[in-house]
């Protein structure tokens, strides 16, 4: 099969989930066997193309690296329009809104559309980013723009041939919209690389200076309000002062992190907190074979979250509230605890209780392994999802 893949940013840019998503599903495409090529803005230091675990990427000249807009619009469409005068394209993938322009244009392939979440949900996080009065000011702006977003939404959802949703959540929200074909396919993982692994907890807990009997918690996200950071550090504060074993890492960067990291200065849990900013890729299975719980106590409209995904691979159960698709792989009691809120004092006492409760963690973490090798390992959802989306198209443009 020839897959074309469309999107605003992808690893080259920066490291997020979504990019880490468009990346996965590429190489996973490719190890199978597929013909790849991946459309996306301006590489940041001028790189025209290159070749990538057998993904041909084309970084499209005249556009802004990661950024959408009138130039990714023009470009997209001509990019795709050249493909398919030369009858080059199976199928044509496209993530979140990046291909709203080629949809509006209905040229290329079969184009089915991977979504996350649902853009109108992003007021709830929107309004959680907020901080004092620049963050009120400025909050109708943005709920404006997320206005303006789900309007392109709804259009581009009327001009695909599918939507591919990534959580359970997603999938049944949008199989109300009647007409609408929907496949369920999660972000998952690679469980060959993210997997239980004693001799890099080792190294890893060296370099940061972490004892290697120490329990370890985990928070692994962009640090700004809506991701509750802040809640995990006030968290560890609070169980800290009572446990003098036990250490935080926190992977990631933000707007949030400076004030947590000053939170945290001069206070003897402080010397027990490990920040090491934004880690790239590679770096993230040792972060994770490193601890013994992730905590994620977001507040936002989360898809499903890598880093749980990921954390769960490596036999690290993980405490997280109940929002979006979290639910998809943190099953409450089999693979972590699910709380219906983030509150400080809700996290703190999940926490304690699996601290506390070795051989249910390890439970825990074992199911947690099971379940992401045979539901989350991205090169089986991507040999099964390929010849179901090629099938649906065909049968969707044979009815019109």
């Amino acid at each position: 099969m020839k897959l074309l893949l469309l999107a605003h940013s992808t690893l080259a840019h920066l490291t997020g989930g979504v990019e880490t998503h468009v990346d996965a599903l590429g190489r996973a495409a490719a190890a199978l066997g597929h013909d790849v090529e991946l459309l996306t803005t301006a590489h940041p230091r001028g790189l025209a193309e290159e070749v990538r675990d057998g993904v041909r990427i084309e970084y499209l000249a005249g556009t802004r690296p990661a950024l959408r807009g009138r130039d990714w619009r023009a470009a997209s469409v001509a990019a795709v329009g050249r493909r398919a005068a030369g009858g080059a394209g199976d199928l044509l993938l496209s993530f979140n809104d990046a291909g709203a322009a080629v949809a509006r244009a209905r040229i290329g392939p079969a184009h089915w559309v991977v979504m996350y979440g649902r853009t109108l949900g992003h007021l709830v996080s929107e309004w959680h980013d907020r901080a004092g009065l620049a963050g009120l000011v400025t909050y109708p702006r943005r709920a404006l723009a997320l206005v303006y977003h789900a309007v392109g939404e709804a259009r581009l959802l009327a001009r695909v041939d599918g939507v591919v949703a990534t959580c359970d959540r997603l999938r049944a929200d949008l199989a109300r919209r009647r007409g609408l074909r929907v496949v369920l396919a999660y972000n998952g993982t690679d469980p060959r690389v993210f997997r239980p692994d004693p001799a890099r907890r080792a190294t890893v807990r060296r370099t940061l200076g972490i004892p290697g009997a120490a329990p370890v918690l985990l928070l692994a996200a962009t640090v700004n309000r809506q991701k509750g950071i802040w809640v995990g550090v006030e968290a560890f504060v609070r169980l800290a002062a009572r446990r003098p074993d036990l250490y935080l890492l926190v992977a990631g960067d933000g707007p949030d992190r400076a004030r947590l990291e000053a939170r945290l200065r001069g206070r003897t849990e402080g010397d027990r907190a490990r920040f090491v900013g934004a880690a790239p890729l590679g770096a993230m299975p040792g972060y994770f074979a490193a601890a013994d719980l992730l905590l994620y106590p977001t507040f936002r409209a989360e898809g499903l979250p890598t880093a749980i995904v990921e954390a769960l691979a490596c036999g690290v159960p993980a405490v997280a509230s109940d929002r979006g698709g979290v639910a998809s792989a943190v099953r409450d009691g089999e693979t972590g605890v699910l709380l219906p809120s983030p509150s400080v004092a809700a996290v703190a006492a999940a926490t304690a209780a699996l601290l506390d409760d070795r051989a249910r963690r390890a439970a825990l973490g074992r199911r947690g392994v099971e379940l992401a090798r045979a539901t989350f390992d991205t090169r089986r959802i991507v040999a099964r999802l390929l010849p179901e989306l090629t099938g649906a198209a065909g049968v969707s443009r044979a009815a019109h």
